[in-house]
């Protein structure tokens, strides 16, 4: 006798012991490492996407691919045990010249996982040097309990050519549907009966509507485009109704659609720098987007995520029971080592196991890290905490998923957060297993964790009284090692400091924004009253026989609203840097008063003169007088103002110190007479001596904390010091330095990536042109219209490139006289479309032209192209676009004008600053890079606003020698 095998059997082991839809992904993605891909992909092309009149799903990977004898050799025979061996392959063909890799599959049904994704499947695979292998099949064929696996037809055919892949895939329909030919099985009983004849006819239904539809034509047709394609592709015609709603915006389905991305979006182990480095995306296509779902919330963690840990460990458990490794708490790291005293066993040893965990905390005020470093991390922990389960680098699911807390943190802490501390959400990293080190740490056939077995459960002991010692050592309310908690204290104080500085500083911010707001009305008001003013006295002094009495008032109004002019411009608070934006209302306010002073100056002083003729010595010396007090009464105004703040904040703060004072003082005091007499033996002396000693030194550390910083800033306080100047600066001056750093960092892989273009430009110009020659012998193709202009155009832009490629190679080039002919005749080259898009007149004079600049030709040109380029950005919405070149010999300068916009003269020599900038997503590194340049040559710029230089009344840079 032999056993026989019903086909429901296979439908057990596939989709039966499939435990959700990342696990299925993950079963043929990891069927799709083993066969050396680099590249995995999930797409769900949705209804509607091209005009799909329904939705499709297909999981691809470019790995090796099968041949017709691989697909019946290995892909049809379940159990296969090649990969469970875990046997090296050598470099070879079948690893496609690859290093070999561990196999990630164990158990030869993975490929089954297929079915848990919907029905009907179409499968392509392609080995390099084979024809295309495509196999059509209906999963719940299986599901009929009357079949067994002899019974049944898997139709499989070798595609010759792929663009005629639609005439094989309906052969293979009708060689599927002739599994349901027969209707009576040996025994003459029913094949399809009961329940099943609905089923029945929905396979075939779905079958015969199966169809390729031009989309999906077009997406196999691209994957498989040559004779060397290779790789493997699944596709599912009616994708379960999960699949479908990933792509929904429902807010009833987040959390569906957070479970399969934080399942997926870690499938190799992104924390260590060595592991697997292949691309995994889960595309959607719908309606006229396609995007990354795995991408889309945001990135994964990577290794670097552990520089931003509050609290890290790394180490490795020895399987009896032992960890050694370190600690770092916020800045200070140690060793660590704890054994956990449990039984040991020969058969419960798991092997070594290392783990790399960091911990951030959940609020910003108790963790060291910056606002910006904290969000990042913040945010990630939020999407995608827990602790990760690897092997040989592969994610072990459940494990990292919100539910899959095995080592029970939140159990632990639910009970008691201030002693069990570690919460599972607030966590990342992982623990890595192989099957070398680990033989014993199976998964389920389920593929739902770990199976419990002895060697399971002696870890899991061990981890967890290991967190547990860990937090009673150094992070539970009262711990036996106080650095966290001290460190956590220092950090907290800090925090709270900054935050009352911030809270002030708002405060200082918003009085100012509301200035910046007022001031217009306040401009408005001031001129008409004074306006109104200048035109009564005017008519009075016309008067022949005028009296000073008859023009006092005017007089001693319009001395007022002179003293009130310079005080209409808001006050700049000195404890924070301004935007931008209000710097510029602030830069135009000033402009409207100073021309507002500037016309009004002229009228006044011809009043003032009118005056001095009408009136007598006597009542001009009145006048004279009244002015004076006034300036001496506004100062004295000030100065008392200023004055009785200083004496309120100074008896505020005196009454503050007291009240503290006193309260310290009572915390010290209050119990003194009851502890004395309740005294009566000589061991209750030295208990409460060692108990009002520690009382002592936490209240006069409290002190030293609140009340004495206080004093001691006052007794640095001096006139001589503006301290709120001190801090402003010193404040603008680190975020300058926070903004610079992080677009260097920026400015670097930017750097990195215009390398790599260039190098892979001129690989690309190189094939290119030489294709071209080619063609172009070939009289047929070189009479084609069409080929003449590809010829032309591929000459026109290796000419930009052309242009661009010296600049790439600065250091090289040799310092020569350059003439300004040549600089001019390059610019318009350079942009020749711009000048001619935006209608553009460049101008030069003779005098450039003929001037020799001696410097490297790179150099020149890239200052040049620098300005210029920003010239035509800015005159965009100009009427009259012009960019004018001029030399002037006798201070030996060259002029670079335009008649954009104007350069503020507050901005005149920050432009030149590295990172700064007024373009949107501009750099602000082209002009910085400029002046460096020039300086290395001898040369400096600036820019002006000098009508000498500046004659077309908007940007204008100078350029000329720097004297020693």
């Amino acid at each position: 006798m032999q056993f026989r095998t019903k086909a429901r059997a296979v439908d057990l082991l596939g989709k039966g012991q499939i435990a959700d839809l990342p696990t299925a992904i993950t079963e043929l993605w990891k069927n799709g490492y083993d066969a050396y891909a680099d590249k995995l992909s999930a797409d769900l092309f949705k209804e509607g996407y091209n005009g799909l009149s329904k939705s499709y799903f297909v999981i691809s990977d470019d790995g090796k691919g099968m041949s017709g004898t691989d697909v019946l050799d290995k892909w049809l025979v379940l159990g296969t045990d090649s990969k469970s061996r875990a046997e090296l392959e050598e470099e070879s063909e079948d690893t496609l010249w690859k290093r070999p890799r561990i196999k990630a599959g164990e158990k030869g049904i993975g490929r089954l996982s297929v079915a848990y994704l919907g029905n009907p499947m179409l499968m392509l695979t392609k080995k390099i040097g084979y024809p295309l292998q495509a196999i059509y099949f209906d999963w719940r064929l299986l599901e009929n309990y009357n079949l067994f696996l002899d019974d049944i037809t898997i139709p499989i055919r070798s595609v010759e050519k792929t663009e005629s892949i639609n005439v094989d895939f309906h052969e293979l329909k009708n060689m599927f549907l002739s599994n349901f030919d027969k209707e009576f099985d040996s025994d003459n009983s029913p094949i399809w009966e009961g329940k099943q004849i609905e089923l029945k006819f929905d396979i075939i239904s779905d079958t015969i509507n199966s169809e390729l539809e031009k989309p999906i034509l077009n997406n196999i047709l691209s994957f498989y485009n040559s004779d060397d394609s290779h790789g493997t592709m699944f596709l599912v015609f009616n994708p379960i109704n999960q699949i479908i709603e990933l792509s929904e915006k429902d807010e009833d389905k987040i959390d569906e659609g957070n479970f399969v991305t934080s399942s997926l979006i870690g499938f190799t182990n992104p924390f260590k720098e060595t592991s697997i480095k292949i691309e995994a995306v889960f595309n959607i296509h719908k309606d006229l987007e396609t995007y990354d779902l795995l991408t889309k919330q945001g990135n994964f963690f990577e290794k670097s995520d552990f520089d931003l840990a509050d609290v890290y460990i790394k180490g490795r458990f020895d399987g009896n029971g032992t960890f050694d490794g370190i600690l770092r708490i916020f800045d200070k790291t140690i060793d660590y080592n704890y054994t956990n005293p449990r039984k040991k066993d020969k058969r419960s040893f798991y092997g070594s196991i290392p783990i790399e965990l960091g911990y951030s905390q959940g609020i910003e005020n108790s963790s060291n890290l910056s606002e910006i470093q904290f969000e990042k991390i913040s945010t990630k922990v939020r999407e995608y905490g827990g602790l990760y389960v690897f092997r040989d680098d592969f994610r072990v699911l459940p494990y990292g998923r919100e539910n899959a807390d095995f080592l029970n943190f939140e159990l632990r802490r639910s009970k008691r957060a201030g002693t069990y501390y570690f919460s599972y959400r607030r966590m990342y990293g992982y623990i890595a297993l192989t099957r070398e080190r680990n033989p014993d740490l199976r998964d389920k056939s389920s593929r739902e964790g770990l199976i419990n077995n002895a060697q399971y459960r002696a870890f899991t002991s061990d981890a967890t009284n290991f967190f547990i010692a860990l937090a009673q050592d150094f992070f539970a309310t009262t711990p036996k090692q106080s650095l966290f908690r001290d460190k956590l204290i220092e950090i907290q104080d800090q925090n709270k400091a900054l935050e009352a500085d911030k809270a002030r500083e708002k405060v200082e911010k918003i009085a100012f924004t509301k200035a910046l707001n007022t001031y217009p009305q306040k401009l408005d008001e001031h001129q008409t009253k004074y306006e109104s003013l200048l035109n009564t006295l005017d008519e009075k002094l016309d008067n022949i026989n005028i009296t000073y009495s008859e023009v006092e008032y005017i007089l001693d109004e319009l001395q007022k609203l002179d003293l009130d002019l310079k005080g209409l411009i808001p006050k700049v608070p000195r404890r924070y840097r301004p935007t931008e934006t209000q710097k510029e209302r602030l830069y135009k306010f000033e402009n409207r008063l100073n021309n507002y002073i500037e016309s009004v100056t002229p009228r006044r002083e011809e009043l003032n003169k009118k005056a001095q003729d009408k009136l007598e010595i006597r009542d001009l010396k009145i006048d004279f007088t009244k002015k004076y007090n006034g300036y001496i009464y506004s100062l004295e105004k000030s100065l008392n103002e200023y004055r009785q703040q200083l004496d309120e904040k100074s008896a505020l703060l005196i009454k503050e110190y007291r009240d503290r004072a006193k309260r310290l003082t009572s915390s010290l005091s209050e119990n003194k007479e009851t502890t004395i007499k309740s005294i009566v033996s000589k061991y209750q002396i030295i208990q409460f001596a060692d108990e009002i000693e520690k009382q002592y030194y936490t209240l006069l550390e409290e002190a030293g904390k609140t009340l004495f910083p206080l004093v001691e800033h006052i007794k640095r306080l001096s006139f001589d010091i503006d301290e709120e100047q001190v801090q402003g600066a010193y404040k603008a001056q680190y975020e300058q330095m926070k903004y610079q750093w992080e677009q260097t960092r920026d400015t670097a892989q930017l750097g990195i990536a215009v390398e790599i273009i260039d190098h892979e430009f001129n690989q690309l110009y190189a094939k290119i042109n030489s294709q071209l020659g080619e063609l172009s012998k070939n009289s047929e193709v070189n009479s084609i219209k069409e080929f003449g202009f590809l010829e032309r155009n591929f000459k026109q832009l290796e000419d930009k490139y052309a242009l661009l490629s010296p600049l790439y190679r600065i250091s090289g080039a040799l310092v020569k006289d350059i003439p300004g002919n040549t600089i001019y005749n390059y610019l318009l080259d350079f942009f020749e479309n711009q000048i001619e898009e935006y209608s553009i007149r460049l101008e030069v004079s003779d005098e450039f032209k003929t001037h020799l600049i001696s410097i490297k030709e790179p150099v020149i040109h890239t200052v040049f192209i620098n300005i210029i380029n920003n010239a035509i950005y800015w005159m965009r919405n100009k009427e009259q676009r012009i960019i004018k070149l001029d030399y002037l010999p006798n201070p030996k300068e060259i002029i670079i004008a335009n008649s954009g916009e104007k350069i503020p003269d507050y901005r005149l020599n920050k432009v030149f600053d590295l990172f700064y900038s007024q373009r949107p997503n501009g750099r602000g590194i082209g002009l910085y890079l400029s002046k460096q340049s020039l300086n290395e040559a001898n040369l400096d710029i600036y820019a002006t606003n000098d009508k000498k230089y500046n004659s077309l009344n908007g940007a204008c840079f100078v350029i000329n020698q720097i004297t020693k």
